[in-house]
């Protein structure tokens, strides 16, 4: 009885570190998986699908008020592409659901970043 129960106990224990290490797996394989973006290609999607609410170039302002210039958000502390994938994939009350493919992201995700104050 013992034995069958040290073995079940076992196959838990390796069935769990496999669990744990394809967890960690799909997270790196998500950060990499991070698409290089093009600044000049996402300033013409931001111009094409950003302009009707957020001041999209250094210096625009906004035409909705709720809608915070590109600039002012590459000026916030911290800001990473991570953090505006992030953003971009989560529903915003204000914002529309802009379909946008993973290029398409990871291009204005680079062109918000040239924004930022060095």
């Amino acid at each position: 009885m013992y034995v069958i129960e040290g073995r079940i106990a076992a196959f838990a224990a390796r069935v769990a570190a496999a669990a744990l290490v394809l967890a960690i797996v799909s997270v790196g394989s998500i950060a990499h998986a991070q698409q290089e973006g093009d600044a000049s290609r996402g300033e013409a999607v931001a111009l094409q699908t950003c302009v009707s609410c957020h001041g999209v170039r250094k210096g625009d302002a906004s035409t909705n008020p709720e809608a915070p210039p590109f600039a002012a958000i590459a000026a916030v502390r911290g800001m990473s592409p991570t953090a505006l994938a992030v953003a971009l994939l989560s529903p915003h009350r204000a914002m529309p659901n802009i379909m946008q493919d993973a290029q398409e992201r990871a291009d204005v995700i680079a062109y918000i970043l040239t924004l930022k104050s060095r």
